[in-house]
């Protein structure tokens, strides 16, 4: 049960969960209609900034010895990867912005550097899962999508996310990383965080 539970936890870790948003735009939304010839040109550069980077960082300080796990299960070790988290998404909501992206997009974008922000204040004070702030906004982001660009309500999809977000959950509790009001925290702060900006861009 634990191998199953940290295959879940790796496949659906938080540096990844950005790369899944915008591509499940392209699946179920008109944006993979408008922006289907520049799929590459938006999908790399959430890749490289949300993912490839901050791994790459967060390793550096796994090798110097300014995090003993890699998976960052030592609360007071989190503000270093978390900031260095930051500062990539950052940029990456910089060069979306030269790239002229639609502004719920953007908004997209703005929320996980508020969710960041808000989950290096938490870590001073307590352990909140990353995971599941990772994939509550996802579950927000593209529920607010659905409901205020698309107009729209793929179920479907929706029961998906919510059965990953169950998975992601558990396997936490099994491996024993966080407690359950740390996973329920986790998730509901990524999920309000994220459909309450993608809200607010869609406002004239």
């Amino acid at each position: 049960m634990k191998s199953i539970s940290h295959v879940i936890s790796t496949v659906f870790q938080p540096l990844l969960m950005p790369t899944y948003g915008v591509m499940l735009l392209f699946v179920y939304t008109y944006f993979g209609v408008i922006f289907r010839h520049q799929f590459w040109q938006i999908v790399t550069p959430v890749i490289l900034f949300s993912f490839i980077i901050p791994a790459i960082l967060i390793l550096m300080l796994y090798r110097m010895g300014i995090v003993s796990d890699l998976s960052l299960k030592v609360r007071r070790e989190r503000f270093y990867p978390y900031l260095i988290t930051l500062l990539s998404y950052s940029a990456m909501i910089i060069f979306y912005y030269r790239m002229h992206m639609p502004k719920w997009f953007m908004m997209i974008m703005v929320a996980s550097v508020v969710i960041m922000i808000i989950a290096i204040l938490i870590t001073f004070m307590w352990k909140i899962s990353a995971h599941m702030f990772g994939i509550g906004g996802l579950i927000g982001g593209a529920m607010a999508v659905s409901f205020f660009v698309e107009r729209s309500n793929p179920y479907y999809m929706f029961m998906g996310l919510f059965i990953i977000a169950g998975l992601v959950g558990t396997s936490r509790l099994i491996l024993r990383r966080h407690t359950l009001s740390q996973v329920i925290a986790g998730f509901f702060l990524g999920f309000l965080v994220s459909f309450l900006f993608v809200w607010i861009g869609v406002q004239p």
